[in-house]
């Protein structure tokens, strides 16, 4: 496995609203998330869909001492950006490791990248999932990327929009 991920909870979300999140674990990545990022998944549906992949070894979550939460929350004192402990959590471990930072909060993302993380979103998750590891049908994808674009309006259309079209004319 090439490509290391770590998950903010936003994608989780959107993966389970659109029933993908299985297909999600079998692209053939490492994710990884921070025990915080688990702890703001507070439905319980969502919490046992998500917590199931780390029970089958699909999920490693990185779980903070008390002493490194101290960090974290150091680390926010000096963000500008209001973003969460959660959100600084995932930010430095992918930072520290060197990992790809997956995430949908516009904040997180464009915090992470000043300062020298790489970040992707949801819409390159449907692109592994259709097009790189052809997981989904491209007609599937792009009735999940619809219901998706209808559950979560911050979503850049244009870029769904363009997706959509391709994939039903594959």
């Amino acid at each position: 496995m090439d490509i290391l991920v770590v998950n903010d909870t936003n994608i989780f979300i959107d993966l389970i609203s659109v029933d993908l999140l299985d297909d999600f674990f079998n692209l053939p990545i490492g994710v990884h998330t921070t025990d915080l990022v688990l702890n703001e998944l507070t439905d319980e549906s969502q919490s046992a869909a998500v917590r199931k992949h780390v029970k089958l070894k699909h999920l490693t979550v990185k779980r903070y001492s008390w002493t490194e939460v101290a960090e974290i929350v150091s680390f926010r004192a000096t963000c500008h950006n209001n973003v969460s402990i959660a959100d600084c959590s995932v930010w430095l471990y992918a930072k520290h490791n060197g990992y790809t930072l997956l995430t949908g909060d516009a904040k997180l993302r464009s915090s992470a990248q000043k300062s020298g993380v790489t970040v992707c979103g949801i819409l390159r998750i449907f692109d592994m999932l259709v097009e790189d590891f052809k997981i989904i049908p491209p007609e599937v994808g792009a009735e999940r990327l619809e219901l998706l674009n209808k559950i979560n309006n911050r979503l850049p259309s244009r870029e769904i929009e363009t997706r959509i079209k391709k994939w039903r004319f594959f």
